[in-house]
């Protein structure tokens, strides 16, 4: 992704703004505010996708995994349906997030490496 000049000045004050908070529950807090629900629940879709992928899952068990009574793909995020059907909160799983996801995590310089390295306890 390219941003200009004053995007970048403008998306480093946010990164610094995550980087400053120093609990879970602080940034659960920052994000509940930053974020619609289904923009975090987006997030944590493909957060769920990568550790799948990292676990060596296959596209078809990593759809049983995030939907398993479902014949589509669609994921709630543990929101109950609204009175017009699907909920507002309900996003896709889909095979574009997960070939997206893949990707980047195929990417050994990526940002998903780098959290996941991050987790395992590399101090790189």
């Amino acid at each position: 992704m390219e941003f200009d000049v004053d995007e970048m000045k403008a998306l480093e004050s946010l990164y610094s703004a995550i980087l400053a908070l120093k609990t879970t529950e602080e940034l659960h807090l920052f994000f509940e505010d930053l974020c619609s629900r289904n923009e975090l629940c987006s997030m944590l879709h493909r957060w769920q996708i990568l550790e799948l992928i990292n676990e060596g899952k296959s596209y078809e068990e990593i759809i049983q995994e995030l939907a398993p009574e479902e014949s589509s793909i669609d994921v709630n995020c543990g929101e109950k349906d609204t009175k017009k059907g699907k909920g507002r909160n309900a996003t896709k799983v889909s095979s574009t997030t997960i070939s997206r996801v893949k990707a980047c995590y195929n990417n050994p310089n990526g940002g998903y490496r780098i959290a996941l390295g991050r987790l395992k306890g590399d101090t790189n």
